[in-house]
């Protein structure tokens, strides 16, 4: 852990680093505020969850599918003026839901405004993951800063809803909405003006067309190993929250949730500390296996005590998985498309997840909050991350080809 520690601080002493961490960690503030405010401000103002639900679905695929665009623009040099410009708007929308919604707003407008906050999302994620290569020292580096990267992620889902039930306690879900706008624009602009963002992205190749990062067979295959994981995380996080209401305890939900991310942040220090000589790849499809072992530990839960150590052990794949994802992403598409295909991976993300919750307030729907409920989602899991170790061991190959 102490050489995790170090490598830590001497990539926060590398000239630009720092200029990019900090920014971006608070741009992504909001990201892990926004689907529970949905929640809360929807359904305070139109007096229907369903309404609530359909803003956060309209949200998140939007982001899923605009996403892209935007990463396709910055790659294209224009990553200050889309960071800016969508810092800007998505604050706007936020802005104008609160009023909305305060007025006493159709349940559609507040669907619109919230779908449309989600296709100005500024892509502060793969805008940072397309710099970090550029800045860094060496393949070491790199992945110790992808694992520090990958760890603010996990940040972001717990500080998020911690700074939202904060500022509810003292205030409402509308305040606490017009806070995650102005993060917003802090943030996106922050990182807009950071040095090595200003100074844009290289120019292709001469004589070298500009190739969409899907040709690339590796990076379909992360995207689909990224995906099926996607289904399994979206599983539990519905499944955890009526098991815990089943026991009597539907208060402590957030806190299992808190304990997964709190072993992802786990081993995230541990991976970034270690030296290997096995390939990434490689390493992918192991790590892969250990996911695989992490979500069928869940089926041995007894009690909420017992789940939530289980959930502990289960989060130590989950940033070391990530790291590497994000590590294979930028080995296998040109410089010049990686914010881009970073915006895809985000897309398998959102769409495996929206998936996975899709199931389990569908088909699932009659046996969770059920004895048996958590056990059958947790086996569903297991099924979705098998299916991507598969994948990820028996198309290795592909990912061990780079298109320089």
């Amino acid at each position: 852990m102490r050489e995790g520690l170090r490598r830590y601080r001497d990539l926060l002493r590398t000239p630009g680093v720092l200029r990019i961490a900090v920014p971006s960690l608070v741009g992504r503030l909001p990201i892990g505020m926004l689907t529970l405010l949905f929640v809360l401000v929807v359904a305070a103002g139109t007096g229907s969850y369903g309404a609530a639900g359909l803003a956060t679905a309209a949200n998140s695929a939007l982001t899923a599918f605009v996403g892209p665009v935007l990463g396709r623009l910055a790659d294209r040099g224009r990553a200050v003026g889309v960071l800016v410009w969508c810092g800007l708007a998505q604050a706007g929308l936020l802005v104008g839901l609160v009023l909305a919604l305060r007025g006493g707003g159709p349940a559609w407008l507040a669907i619109l405004l919230a779908g449309l906050a989600g296709a100005v999302n500024p892509p502060i994620d793969p805008v940072t993951r397309a710099v970090l290569p550029r800045i860094t020292r060496g393949p070491e580096q790199m992945r110790t800063a992808y694992a520090l990267d990958a760890i603010a992620v996990d940040l972001t889902y717990v500080v998020g809803p911690a700074v939202v039930g904060l500022i509810t306690a003292v205030a409402d879900a509308y305040v606490a909405t017009l806070v995650a706008a102005a993060v917003t624009v802090v943030g996106s602009i922050g990182l807009a003006t950071a040095g090595p963002v200003r100074r844009g992205w290289p120019a292709p190749p001469p004589n070298r067309r500009r190739v969409s990062p899907l040709r690339s067979a590796g990076m379909l295959v992360v995207l689909a190993v990224a995906g099926l994981a996607s289904i399994a995380y979206g599983l539990l996080e519905v499944a955890i929250p009526a098991h815990a209401a089943l026991e009597g305890h539907a208060h402590q939900a957030g806190l299992l949730i808190a304990v997964w991310s709190a072993g992802s942040i786990a081993g995230g220090l541990w991976y970034a500390s270690r030296t290997f000589r096995t390939p990434p790849w490689r390493q992918y499809g192991i790590l892969m296996l250990g996911n695989v072992a992490g979500f069928g530990v869940i089926l041995l839960q007894q009690n909420l005590w017992s789940l939530a150590l289980l959930l502990l052990f289960a989060g130590l794949f989950i940033a070391p998985t990530t790291t590497l994802e994000f590590t294979l992403v930028a080995q296998l598409v040109p410089d010049e498309s990686r914010a881009e295909a970073f915006t895809w991976a985000n897309t398998s993300v959102y769409l495996g997840f929206a998936a996975g919750s899709a199931l389990a307030g569908t088909a699932l729907a009659p046996v969770l909050g059920t004895p048996d409920g958590l056990t059958i989602a947790g086996a569903c899991a297991v099924g979705a991350v098998a299916l991507g170790a598969l994948l990820a061991w028996s198309a290795r190959g592909a990912l061990r080809v780079s298109p320089d």
